[in-house]
């Protein structure tokens, strides 16, 4: 049995409409991570390193305090 399945190569566009205080609750819980001491060797031997967490977080709430401010306009 042969089947032939198409694969969609056109770029659909799509709208997602997440509630402001779902957003202002998800920066507040950034805002407010308890973030562990600082790992104790240089390799990532005891997991991901601070540094990238904490650069993650910061990327994520000027990510979505961009998209409030693109909302509010």
């Amino acid at each position: 049995m042969s089947t032939t399945v198409e694969t969609a190569t056109e770029i659909q566009p799509f709208h997602v409409e997440i509630p402001e205080e779902q957003i202002d609750d998800l920066r507040r819980r950034i805002a407010a991570t308890r973030w562990p001491s600082k790992e104790l060797v240089a390799d990532r031997s005891q997991g991901v390193q601070l540094a990238t967490l904490q650069e993650l977080a910061r990327y994520w709430d000027d990510r979505l305090r961009l998209a409030q401010g693109a909302r509010r306009s």
